[in-house]
């Protein structure tokens, strides 16, 4: 995880503010887990231990970590959550005086994915009146996946980030902040939505339409697909190919590389001690890579008449 000044983004330190994250001595430290919370679960509902499982076992995030995210998160040393689309925040008490800043961030679905998700969901009549009823079942996750997305957090879809020195990824304070999305969960499992774009009153709303329009969802004539990608302003590639068309415009011409390898930028920062990064090993490699990529980039992919030759058609001044 990158690192940043305290309280602040990421980046904002110079190369002479590197410390330990546990002052060898008089350092703020968060209050023990002790009493009934020391051992508290995390989920209880089912949206709750839902993401608590993703968490666990499909963000593919590092278990030692997230043991000790558990614990800060059971000492109480997180701030007030909060929650919109695709990002959550929160400061958390860590070893110095001042509150680290972490955030979460979600991937959120795109307008024409959500449009999937509805169409399946609006077909369900149950479910479509549970949810407007204000309820969320669990059985929407299957509608989410048929329509090929994931409502709950896959591999590299928990992006944390915090303004700790901690290089780790989660750091304890970010994997904190995880758990305590379950607390959101459990008190309104529509957040889930919410992470991915869309509150309870869009989801409902574009229900209700759906279902004042007679239209459930059911793409049966092909016109409320089509009337989206009008909207989105693209066409899907199979269609634009199965045009019958005279000609095809050509594709744009790519602009042509540098006449040099470009210089890598210098480092903002000195790695921190410790970390086992040598400064001028890393500039190196850099400068390798960007030499690499500028050969690639013009080198002559094309095939000369030499290369395309065949042993019965070489030219005679070869033999």
């Amino acid at each position: 995880m990158s690192p940043g000044g305290t309280g602040g983004p990421r980046g904002s330190r110079t190369s002479g503010d590197w410390w330990s994250d546990e002052p060898a001595g008089g350092g703020h430290r968060p209050p023990a887990a002790t009493g009934a919370g020391s051992r508290r679960p995390f989920g209880l509902t089912w949206w709750g231990r839902a993401w608590v499982d993703a968490l666990e076992h499909r963000a593919a995030l590092d278990p030692g970590r997230l043991a000790r995210g558990r614990s800060y998160a059971r000492r109480g040393a997180v701030g007030r959550v909060q929650l919109t689309a695709g990002l959550v925040m929160a400061p958390v008490q860590g070893s110095r005086p001042d509150p680290y800043t972490v955030t979460i961030r979600v991937p959120t679905f795109r307008r024409v994915e959500w449009e999937r998700v509805l169409d399946v969901i609006g077909t369900q009549i149950g479910r479509t009146a549970a949810l407007l009823d204000g309820e969320l079942p669990p059985e929407v996750v299957e509608d989410v996946g048929a329509a090929g997305l994931s409502l709950l957090p896959g591999p590299g879809e928990i992006r944390p980030a915090c303004s700790c020195p901690d290089w780790g990824e989660p750091c304890k304070h970010a994997a904190a902040v995880c758990y305590l999305v379950a607390d959101l969960l459990d008190a309104d499992p529509f957040t889930a939505l919410r992470l991915r774009g869309r509150s309870r009153d869009d989801v409902l709303t574009a229900l209700r339409a759906r279902r004042t329009a007679g239209r459930p969802g059911a793409d049966t004539s092909g016109s409320v697909r089509q009337g989206r990608a009008v909207d989105d302003g693209t066409v899907p590639a199979r269609s634009a190919y199965a045009e019958q068309t005279a000609e095809r415009p050509e594709p744009p011409v790519p602009p042509l590389p540098p006449d040099r390898p470009g210089r890598p930028a210098p480092l903002a920062q000195e790695p921190p001690p410790g970390s086992g990064i040598d400064p001028g090993t890393l500039s190196a490699l850099a400068a390798a890579a960007a030499l690499r990529a500028w050969k690639l980039a013009t080198a002559d992919v094309e095939a000369t008449p030499e290369d395309d030759a065949t042993p019965e058609d070489e030219p005679d001044s070869r033999s």
